[in-house]
């Protein structure tokens, strides 16, 4: 193993190296996989197909006071790795808590992973309080070197402060190779788990604590009725979402081909994707936002209220166009 390796995402003379680990700014799982995609040729595709072919951009999850914990919180392992598995990606990850007495012995064999990874030419997907990519690593400076979704900012991370996060959890997926898949059979599928997700809250959340699917509308409203969030953090989950809903809209708008009810889906959610940009409209009239002005608190209630009945139709919408998949599933809609 060599002594330093830079993969070319961060190579260059646009790099910008910091030590600051603010400097990397909020990316989703699917964001920084899919820049590890394109660099290793294994998509053309754009962001928001691989976002909607895992299905994870359809995630609709949220905590009852509306922190931004709400944007990361679902199954690691589970929802990763079948991501992953969607789009026929081979991958192996790890996780756990950095309280437990095994962290460091984890620890030490995460960083042969990852290092090993970026041998091979692939950057590792790890969690660094969000989702990063280890690009690069200096067993001289003993550090990892991680970078976003985008852009050239690269953060350095002390080998011995791998895992250590804010929270107590770490993780880290390394992407093994890439087989083609039946695209049709994949985008069908993709829709599919949209109904489950908007259906079944994910059993590894509490749920007097999180509120997922549909509920996850009840539970905004409810938080902004009740006055018990933080505006930067509510924020935060709004315009995250905002941009969920924005790449469903472009999603769905290439998959017209799979059934001559996909007008009525790409309908609702292209006006669904408007709701939102109209909702961060009074979210970023930060005077008004930031001291939760009735005005403007209640036109973003009234704002969830129809988008939650436009995500509904557009749920409608897909069952119609695939009723006997989903139908011979039963109860399980998730199962493939």
């Amino acid at each position: 193993m060599a002594t330093q390796v830079y993969l070319d995402l961060i190579q260059g003379k646009q790099a910008q190296y910091s030590k600051d680990p603010n400097i990397i700014s909020s990316g989703s799982y699917a964001d920084v996989m899919h820049r590890i995609l394109i660099h290793k040729k294994w998509t053309e595709f754009p962001r928001h197909m691989i976002a909607g072919m895992t299905a994870t951009v359809f995630r609709l999850v949220v905590d009852r006071h509306l922190t931004e914990e709400s944007i990361s919180a679902y199954n690691w392992m589970a929802e990763n790795f079948v991501a992953a598995d969607f789009i026929g990606v081979t991958a192996s990850q790890a996780a756990g808590f950095s309280f437990a007495p095994t962290f460091p012995l984890y620890q030490k064999q995460a960083l042969v992973d990852i290092k090993s990874s970026i041998d091979r030419g692939v950057g590792a997907i790890v969690w660094h309080d969000q989702f990063v990519i280890a690009a690069g690593y200096d067993d001289v400076e003993q550090i990892l070197l991680l970078c976003n979704s985008e852009g050239q900012d690269v953060t350095r991370l002390p080998y011995d402060s791998f895992g250590r996060n804010s929270t107590p959890y770490w993780y880290y997926q390394v992407l093994e190779s890439c087989r083609t898949v039946d695209v049709w059979e994949v985008c069908k599928e993709s829709l599919i788990q949209a109904v489950y997700k908007w259906e079944i809250h994910d059993y590894m959340l509490p749920p007097q604590d999180y509120a997922c699917g549909s509920a996850a509308y009840s539970a905004i409203a409810s938080a902004l009725e009740s006055r018990v969030y933080e505006p930067r953090q509510a924020a935060a989950v709004l315009r995250y979402y905002g941009k969920s809903r924005e790449n469903i809209a472009s999603y769905v708008t290439e998959l017209g081909y799979l059934s001559d009810h996909m007008v009525q889906v790409i309908q609702e959610y292209t006006s669904l994707s408007d709701l939102y940009l109209e909702m961060i409209g009074w979210v970023d009239q930060s005077n008004l936002w930031d001291v939760k002005e009735p005005e403007c608190v209640q036109s973003v209630i009234a704002l969830i209220h129809q988008a939650r009945e436009t995500e509904q139709r557009a749920i409608d919408a897909i069952k119609q166009a695939f009723p006997e998949t989903i139908g011979n599933r039963f109860k399980d809609v998730g199962l493939r």
